[in-house]
């Protein structure tokens, strides 16, 4: 059952697990929110392997560094082949790259040391790196201090802009890879303008990114994400897989009742359930939890710790269906025998009663279990639940023993 937009209430946010909510009850003065990275790290290889970087440093503490183009190729095999302008002059530089995920971040740029989780405050070239899908834009932020800076900013594409050849003659880049012959200054904003369409834009998978996820450093401690934009993300993803920081995966169900999160295993089995509740001063909102011992919360206005995966859980594709071909099913409810029936996309459902006639009620799904009423059949306040799994394989009449509640 998809909830109406009036349905959405006072929930304007989801939550994740405890370790991803750093600083979250610090004022908007005193915290920057948490940095995720704008994708996961699966996605940010796969977007730079074998493509190249133009990028420029605006912060660099030389000033002819700033505003000048610099390019890095992403070899598959890790190899990191730089066209780089240092010292005031141009050369050729070799390095390793990689993106790799990480708790406090979702993903990290650049990963030289095995071991530990990186940490961009103890750890130099570990980044939060953001790419927005439409324009192409790329960034990366670090840690200066406790403050947040853009690293390098530009946009990643197929082809060797013809200014780097000319620069970094000696540069062993792939021969396979071609050279832009319309890229031939080297002051950024005159480069970005001589090819706008060199940009790589819209990749595959890169609508499936964090709401607000926009990097700190370009924010500039504005709110990443709004009200209206977030309210609108949590409609769209009802009934759908999130995965937080961590890559666990999740379920939000929105309710008219209440809102929920449903933790999943790795089999896909509900393992928890967690009810999503404000606070009381209307800046954030909690998970309480059925069976972990701990209440994460979320700070309204940050980055969600969440990625959706355009995929819809098992549980409401079978009543998605069901709904949509107004397929009958026959279930035991208490004190009678099996019934027939029919459910509707709006949350209502009509059953066969014993002489014929057509019984209103109603369904949805809470706590991982499908929840039916039966006006004048069961009794005020009563309803039928039915466990998703055991639903999903009714093999025939009597195998479905309802819950009542």
């Amino acid at each position: 059952m998809r909830r109406s937009a009036t349905g959405l209430r006072l929930l304007w946010a989801a939550a994740g697990l405890g370790a991803m909510f750093a600083g979250i009850d610090a004022a908007w003065g005193e915290s920057p929110g948490p940095n995720y990275s704008s994708h996961g790290a699966a996605f940010l290889e796969h977007l730079l392997s074998g493509r190249v970087w133009v990028l420029e440093r605006p912060n660099s503490t030389r000033a002819d560094d700033r505003g000048t183009v610099w390019a890095h190729y992403h070899g598959p095999d890790g190899t990191l082949l730089a066209c780089a302008h240092l010292g005031g002059a141009y050369a050729g530089a070799t390095a390793r790259w990689r993106v790799v995920g990480s708790r406090a971040f979702r993903a990290l740029y650049n990963y030289l040391e095995p071991g530990a989780e990186p940490d961009p405050a103890r750890r130099r070239g570990h980044t939060p790196i953001f790419h927005d899908p439409g324009t192409g834009a790329l960034h990366n932020e670090t840690l200066s201090g406790t403050r947040w800076r853009i690293a390098s900013r530009g946009w990643v594409q197929e082809s060797w802009p013809r200014a780097m050849k000319d620069a970094c003659p000696g540069l062993a880049v792939p021969a396979s890879l071609p050279v832009n012959e319309r890229q031939t200054s080297t002051a950024f904003a005159t480069m970005m303008a001589q090819d706008p369409a060199a940009s790589v834009r819209n990749a595959p998978g890169s609508h499936l990114r964090g709401p607000g996820a926009t990097g700190v450093a370009a924010a500039q401690r504005r709110v990443t994400l709004s009200r209206a934009d977030l309210a609108r993300f949590l409609a769209d993803n009802d009934g759908f897989v999130l995965t937080d920081t961590a890559g666990t995966r999740h379920v939000l169900v929105l309710g008219e009742a209440g809102d929920e999160l449903w933790l999943l295993a790795d089999d896909g089995a509900v393992a928890d359930t967690g009810l999503l509740v404000p606070s009381s001063d209307g800046t954030g909102i909690a998970v309480h939890y059925e069976g972990l011992p701990i209440r994460p919360r979320y700070r309204i206005g940050d980055a969600l710790p969440f990625l959706p995966t355009g995929e819809r859980f098992t549980a409401m594709r079978m009543t998605d269906r069901l709904a949509a071909e107004g397929t009958p099913v026959a279930l035991p409810f208490p004190g009678r025998a099996e019934t027939v029936v029919r459910l509707a996309a709006d949350g209502t459902l009509a059953a066969e009663g014993d002489g014929g006639e057509r019984v209103p009620g109603t369904w949805r799904w809470s706590r991982g279990e499908l929840v039916m009423t039966l006006e004048g059949i069961l009794g005020p306040g009563t309803e039928a639940r039915y466990p998703w799994r055991v639903l999903a394989g009714q093999a025939g009449p009597g195998t479905l023993v309802p819950g009542i509640r």
